[in-house]
């Protein structure tokens, strides 16, 4: 076998322990530190938590490019276009722009997500039409899972240049809606009350927060918009899903939905 194959393969070899190793012994670490840090702030420990996430995957990314760049530098080839590439004078124009594109643009966005943290691990928020809870923030992306049971990727450089909510720093209740329809001629402060009640009546009526509205009035119609605050673990398709349909039966029972 070649001998620089084989210093490739050992190097190749030693690296990966070293990030196996690297990897473990900084989640061993944090855990600990944390399990302390919760004792006596779990507020402090969700942000520590974090800005680790973050920095562990940017760790590993160096430490992975190091050993990569190490394996390749065994072969003469590999190693003349590094030292090429790396003399250039154009080399940190090319740099430079990278990082206000993607994808270093999204890892530096990544980092002020980690540093200044306007969401943290498990915070529910919304961005643009989507919300849901922060599962994970990686290099590149931040995944949420949505209130559908969706799972959506967000680009960092999305979240630090969009306008979000964070719910889970006053209010981390999900939000549920529904639009009824009414029929003009009828008593709307009846179907406002039978819509109350029949959304109080669902399985989780008993920890929702209830408000009907007044919305949209045409030609015949007049539009109520229940907006319900459910628990953190709701299913909001299947609140909603219940609501319309006590709702729906009882304006019916009523004769207030439209013909």
């Amino acid at each position: 076998m070649d001998s620089n194959l084989t210093r490739a393969l050992v190097t190749a070899a030693i690296w990966l322990a070293i990030v196996i190793a690297v990897r473990v012994l900084l989640n061993k670490a944090f855990d600990q530190y944390e399990r302390r840090l919760a004792e006596t702030d779990p507020s402090v420990a969700a942000r520590r938590r974090t800005t680790f996430g973050f920095l562990l995957r940017v760790t590993v990314a160096v430490v992975v490019i190091i050993g990569t760049w190490s394996v390749l530098s065994i072969f003469p080839a590999t190693q003349q276009v590094a030292s090429a590439f790396l003399g250039s004078a154009a080399v940190l124009a090319v740099i430079a722009g990278l990082a206000l594109t993607t994808p270093l643009g999204n890892l530096g966005s990544g980092v002020l997500l980690a540093f200044t943290q306007p969401v943290r691990l498990g915070d529910r928020i919304t961005v643009n039409e989507h919300s849901g809870i922060v599962d994970e923030i990686s290099l590149s992306y931040t995944a949420l899972a949505t209130d559908e049971g969706r799972r959506i990727f967000v680009p960092n450089t999305t979240m630090v240049s969009t306008i979000l909510v964070n719910r889970s720093v006053d209010d981390p209740r999900r939000l549920v809606t529904v639009d009824l329809p009414v029929r003009l001629g009828g008593s709307l402060a009846e179907a406002r009350r039978l819509t109350m009640e029949a959304a109080a009546a669902v399985p989780q009526g008993e920890d929702l927060a209830l408000y009907v509205q007044i919305g949209e009035i045409t030609e015949r119609t007049a539009w109520l918009h229940v907006v319900a605050y459910a628990p953190l673990n709701a299913d909001v398709s299947q609140v909603g899903s219940e609501i319309r349909e006590q709702a729906v039966a009882a304006l019916a029972s009523a004769d207030l939905l439209p013909a």
